[in-house]
């Protein structure tokens, strides 16, 4: 027998086994408390929680999981809820602490929480449910969006295509159309992209040398990871977001060595901080700027390194991981030289049009320019084009506040760097000079 179900909620059971860990709860206490982060296309959905809360006054209501990672559904039981406020801030957790798993206990930044006490895998969900309503949508004609009305929903990749977390669904009836219709997530499509973006804040937010590592290397990440779901010490995420309070950010600029080793266990790691991030500040991946630096790419090993080798660009080999880690995060290949280029537009009407290079264009390794970056030309030029400025030979003219992000320090180091400190590294780019030059031909004032 099909359920009533007139709900659907997304989750991403990718960080932590989410199903698994409420399960638990609910096994120990008998309910637990699930936490409910809406995309940034989303509203609060007030009348969804409306419907739900008047529901569970006077009963329990079933509700559908749908776990998008795995493309599984879960059907749950909710007895009561925790609405979102009315202007969407983040909702503190409920009193009982105790039913909300340890992984988001001490630093849960939900809009809205759902009191469950059972859930159960449900099998034969897909082509038996249709939507109930037309999603809602932006960047969609709405003569698309009204196909879905009364359509079955037919396989995961329907509801993975759209930018939501609630559906509003009911049980499928014989003549519901089953067509697939797929979507995409509006999403800037290349890292280069003179496309305007528009941010909600004027306040940018620049971190660096987040260095996830694990094992023997784990200590050089001083937070909780967010694989380290038993433990309750801070994540860098939850730290950050602390620091941060009710302050809105517009956007995220992430200046490398997001890794240790580069290697792609350490990859996923900063993934799933990435994502949670964005989700915590309300962000898109539109929003965000990453680039990698000498950690992040396995230009050698000691072993492998021959004394008066000659110094070259590394293998395509040691770009794999940034290169796999970087089209997961962003859902687009990443630029020939790791660069990106972004212009965004501020509230107050400034535009800013971001330069984003790789300075870790140079092979290094324990005794021959350790830590020390070198900028492709080529790579600013790539972003030039991409963002449509002037060559460097013609006349700049632009109201735009142009700014140039890289890894690697660019300070002077002709002059006070002695020769044999070269060898040491001091996590500068050999060639700043000649990069703060070519920088400012194309007028960028900020580095």
């Amino acid at each position: 027998m099909v359920d009533d179900l007139k709900f659907l909620f997304r989750f991403r059971d990718l960080v932590a086994k989410t199903v698994e860990s409420h399960q638990s709860v609910i096994d120990k206490h008998g309910a637990t408390w699930w936490g409910w982060w809406k995309r940034p296309s989303e509203d609060n959905r007030a009348e969804i929680w409306d419907a739900l809360a008047k529901a569970t006054e006077a009963n329990p209501i079933a509700v559908g999981l749908f776990d998008s990672g795995g493309g599984r559904v879960y059907r749950a039981l909710v007895t009561a809820i925790i609405p979102p406020e009315e202007h969407g801030e983040l909702v503190k957790p409920p009193i009982d602490r105790d039913l909300v798993p340890s992984y988001y206990r001490e630093s849960p930044f939900s809009r809205a929480w759902m009191r469950l006490t059972h859930i159960e895998p449900m099998n034969e969900f897909f082509g038996n449910y249709s939507f109930r309503k037309a999603p809602d949508l932006p960047n969609y004609r709405k003569e698309l969006l009204q196909r879905f009305v009364n359509k079955k929903i037919t396989e995961p990749s329907e509801l993975r295509g759209m930018d939501l977390t609630i559906w509003e669904i009911r049980p499928s009836v014989p003549t519901d159309p089953s067509d697939k219709i797929l979507l995409t997530t509006h999403a800037l499509p290349a890292a280069v992209t003179g496309e305007v973006v528009r941010l909600k804040s004027n306040t940018i937010l620049h971190i660096t040398d987040l260095h996830f590592a694990l094992d023997k290397f784990r200590d050089h990440h001083v937070w909780r990871l967010e694989s380290e779901v038993e433990e309750t010490a801070n994540t860098l995420t939850s730290a950050l977001k602390a620091a941060i309070g009710a302050k809105q950010i517009g956007g995220v600029i992430v200046s490398g060595d997001l890794t240790f080793l580069g290697a792609t266990a350490e990859f996923e790691e900063a993934l799933n901080s990435l994502n949670k991030l964005l989700g915590l500040l309300d962000l898109a991946p539109d929003h965000l700027i990453v680039v990698p630096g000498n950690h992040d790419i396995q230009w050698s090993t000691d072993d492998t390194y021959a004394p008066g080798a000659k110094v070259t660009a590394a293998p395509a080999k040691a770009k794999e991981n940034y290169e796999a880690f970087y089209e997961r995060l962003f859902q687009h290949p990443p630029s020939k030289h790791l660069a990106m280029g972004r212009r965004w537009l501020l509230p107050s009407g400034l535009t800013l049009e971001i330069a984003a290079l790789n300075s870790s264009s140079l092979q290094t390794g324990k005794s021959f320019l350790a830590g020390m970056g070198r900028i492709d030309e080529a790579s600013l030029e790539e972003v030039r084009i991409g963002l449509g400025w002037p060559a460097a030979s013609e006349p700049q003219s632009s109201a735009a506040l142009r700014l140039l992000a890289i890894h690697h320090h660019l300070a002077v180091t002709e002059d006070i760097e002695p020769d044999s400190g070269f060898s040491q590294g001091y996590g500068i780019a050999v060639d700043a000079v000649r990069i703060q030059r070519m920088a400012a031909k194309h007028r960028v004032q900020l580095a």
